[in-house]
């Protein structure tokens, strides 16, 4: 099949125009001519764009369209990816009629395999992952697995998933049918071009350079797969992306081999198997990847690497041991070549911080097939609409720290990133490679302490505290094997006093004579308060839906400084400093020199006035204020802020004092019942106290007033996304947040579980943990406005159904009396 691709897509077949001279400009420019780059340019023709073009280096599918096994799939990890994969097959069954191309779409289905148990719950949340968007899916033991796959052994299987809508395609036909599609909708394409680098003015994209001279436009996209990190890197772009090895082989034809066999997908063997004229393809995702550098790929289309078949031995003996004839057979081929992954194994989509006007859609970890279609069509109308109309929180190409670019770092973490596809999608699962990067000042006392850290953003995070002398994972899906530690953190937090490192907070600071102007145009609340003020707000984007929560306190009249999560530090920085243009402001990172140390907990106040001079009396510094501090041997800026629901502190100390008042912290409240708390206890907290995470609970699907956040838009001034929710604000709402609470102590929720009422489905779970004060797992749910709050509820928890408690307002001090005290 792939000499016959090859040569099919080697000779143009659009005709002439694709190697005529360039325009003399477009309005947008697509680089890459693979199944992305030809979906985003037909999408944008299906909403009247026009004036598009698309360059290739090379001829349409040449890059790494032209490999892949043309696996796809209904059904992915979150509701999100779930649409957007399943807008995908519905495509590729129209394909072939729409673009008068043969694109071989074989809708036969799949079946998922489980070797463990482990894999059987994670089957049983993906199947109501698969009702509550309404895609068929069912569960079978494993007696069922022979019956619709002969060849398969059924040896050490506890069950499968199927299914029914999944199936593949010719991916080389399917690019080529996109880009037809988009030809003839408009837009131009020029193959044989190579794009050198993105021209900018004035922190705005304003064309590309190219072999054949530049190209004006206003807009770019950059779809050029495994190239896009160093085309993007050329113009100061952040796109954390490397190439790995990707290997699939075929068979001699095998007798009973017939087009109607599922995919077969067995994760627990690395491998998935698909027919393909009568013989077998077998594909490896396994766990030891090997990355690629580009210097070694190089740009001439089609690359391809030698034959391992010592790499391939482990996964050909997994194969072998799922389909017996494997064993009896020749391989015809053996095709290793590059797809690019990154570091949290999501895609790229969006538009990048740094350069207005240049958007992404790439790094697909050998899953672009799945996503080309609803990728494209959500970046097209992204384009179109001016900010996104889905929840793109998970592949916002924003959320990387900038460090997580690096080659280095993505050399290693690639090994890993290639077999995430298929391994455990444990619930708090924590990467193995390219660890201990990016550490706090506090770090060595926290692994004194026998922290279990978590990565995020790069960053090494305390997630809990041991008592045995083994501070790490026992993944499951049930109670973890920190659920006790954690426990016991919640309720120093809750009843004493508790202490976080919480310093991967993103800190930025605007200052200048227009820094107020700057976060007023940026925030959705009224920031012209008095210095030392903290406000919560939020940032918008042009439709209204949430970019960014986070305080922003007034320092000084000419000062603030914004605080948002640790994977929103790119989002926040490049935000800032795109409001300050063209102001007598300026927006820098002060993330790396200010390490944040929260107290909180009904003794907190009582500790500080150990280690601190200061008055620390309620009225001396209320709820929502700052003020600097003598605290230990620094100077520090206290907020009384709260993520938990307490009294509580949060300190900005200089990062080279940091560990001072630490010190002092823990010493002092040695005989008050402190603890040291981390992420996971922080978060069943937030979560018991009902509040929002970006990412979860909010995100730019969603606006402030369905949110329930309305409190923090101020509409007497204009922002980002103000005309938009002036609008919003007149509408009848569609959705509301509510608060659920399972009645049985001893069930769990995991994420994204369908709450019913009344026997209906009527919305999904966006936050949940256990409450520890409740003594409960409770959590945060969307639902319709129109839902009684006096049905009898329930949550889907992987299939079985648990009785839940609703409610409007928060579950734990819904007064917030506690934080006032």
């Amino acid at each position: 099949m792939d000499r016959l691709l090859e040569q099919d897509l080697s000779a143009s077949r659009f005709g002439a125009a694709v190697a005529d001279a360039l325009p003399s400009g477009a309005h947008t420019v697509v680089v890459g001519g693979g199944i992305v780059g030809a979906s985003v340019s037909y999408h944008l023709a299906t909403l009247g764009h026009t004036d598009v073009l698309l360059l290739e280096d090379n001829t349409i599918g040449s890059g790494t369209s032209w490999h892949a096994a043309g696996l796809v799939s209904s059904v992915r990890a979150t509701p999100a990816l779930t649409e957007l994969a399943a807008y995908g097959i519905d495509l590729y069954r129209r394909l072939g009629a729409l673009a008068d191309v043969d694109v071989s779409f074989n809708q036969c289905g799949s079946l998922v395999l489980a070797r463990t148990t482990g894999r059987m719950d994670e089957l049983r949340y993906t199947r109501a992952i698969a009702r509550q968007a309404g895609i068929e899916a069912e569960l079978l033991p494993a007696s069922e697995v022979s019956r619709l796959w002969p060849l398969a052994s059924t040896e050490g299987l506890y069950g499968a998933l199927r299914q029914s809508l999944d199936g593949h395609v010719n991916p080389g036909l399917a690019t080529f049918a996109l880009a037809k599609l988009a030809h003839e909708g408009g837009v131009a394409i020029r193959e044989g071009v190579r794009v050198r680098g993105l021209l900018v003015d004035g922190g705005a994209v304003v064309g590309v350079s190219t072999d054949r001279g530049d190209v004006p436009c206003e807009r770019v996209v950059l779809a050029a797969g495994l190239w896009t990190r160093d085309l993007a890197a050329s113009a100061g772009i952040n796109v954390p992306l490397y190439a790995a090895e990707h290997v699939h082989v075929r068979t001699a034809p095998i007798p009973g081999v017939v087009s109607t066999l599922p995919v077969l997908r067995d994760l627990d063997g690395y491998t998935y198997v698909r027919t393909e004229d009568g013989c077998l393809l077998v594909g490896a995702f396994e766990p030891d990847g090997k990355p690629r550098a580009v210097d070694e790929i190089g740009h001439s289309g089609f690359a391809r690497f030698p034959a391992d078949w010592s790499h391939f031995a482990g996964v050909r003996a997994r194969a072998e041991e799922r389909v017996p004839a494997l064993r009896s057979t020749t391989y015809e081929r053996f095709l290793s070549a590059p797809e690019s992954f990154t570091p949290d194994a999501s895609f790229c989509l969006g538009e990048a911080g740094e350069v207005r006007g240049v958007y992404v859609a790439a790094g697909f970890n050998s899953q672009g097939i799945i996503y080309a279609p609803g990728a494209g069509r959500a970046l097209a109308r992204w384009l179109t609409e001016g900010a996104p109309t889905f929840d793109a929180s998970t592949v916002d190409v924003r959320r990387f720290a900038r460090m997580q670019g690096n080659r280095r770092y993505l050399h290693e973490r690639t090994r890993e990133s290639l077999g995430r596809l298929y391994a455990m999608h444990w619930p708090h699962l924590q990467p193995t490679t390219a660890r201990m990067k990016r550490v706090s000042p506090l770090h060595g006392r926290l692994a004194a302490a026998n922290a279990c850290f978590g990565e995020m953003a790069g960053w090494e995070r305390a997630n809990w505290f041991a008592s045995d002398p083994d501070p790490s994972y026992r993944y499951g899906y049930g109670r973890q094997n920190w659920f006790g530690a954690s426990a016991a953190e919640h309720r120093a937090a809750r009843e004493a006093v508790a202490v976080f490192d919480l310093s991967s907070f993103a800190k930025v600071e605007v200052a200048g004579p227009d820094a107020l102007a700057v976060v007023q145009s940026l925030c959705t609340a009224n920031l012209d308060v008095p210095p030392g003020k903290v406000v919560y707000t939020l940032v918008t984007n042009t439709l209204g839906g949430i970019e960014l929560d986070g305080t922003v306190t007034r320092l000084d009249p000419e000062r603030f400084l914004i605080v948002t999560q640790a994977a929103a530090q790119t989002k926040t920085l490049t935000l800032a400093r795109h409001a300050a243009g063209g102001h007598a402001a300026a927006a820098f990172d002060a993330t790396p020199g200010l390490a944040t140390i929260a107290v909180m907990g009904p003794r907190s106040r009582e500790l500080i006035g150990r280690i601190s001079p200061q008055d620390w009396s309620n009225a001396a510094q209320p709820y929502t204020w700052a003020r600097e501090v003598e605290v230990a041997d620094a100077f520090a800026w206290a907020l009384r802020v709260s993520y938990v629901g307490e009294l509580g502190y949060e300190f900005y100390v200089p990062a080279e004092l940091a560990g001072n008042v630490f010190d002092a912290v823990v010493a002092a409240g040695a005989d008050l019942g402190l603890r040291l708390a981390g992420y996971h206890a922080l978060d069943s907290l937030r979560v018991e106290k009902g509040y929002r995470h970006l990412g979860h609970d909010i995100g730019p699907d969603i606006d402030p007033f369905d949110a329930g956040l309305g409190f923090t838009v101020s509409l007497d001034k204009h922002f980002v996304g103000s005309d938009a929710l002036r609008r919003l604000k007149s509408q009848p709402r569609t959705r509301r947040v509510v608060y659920v609470a399972l009645s049985d102590p001893a069930a769990d929720l995991v994420h994204h579980e369908t709450l019913i009422a009344d026997g209906k489905p009527v919305g999904r779970m966006t936050s949940a943990s256990f409450g520890h004060t409740l003594g409960r797992a409770c959590g945060l749910a969307t639902v319709a406005v129109d839902v009684e709050l006096s049905s009898a509820f329930e949550v889907d928890c992987g299939g079985t159904r648990e009785p839940a408690e609703v409610s409007a307002s928060p579950l734990y001090d819904p007064s917030g009396d506690r934080l006032r005290a």
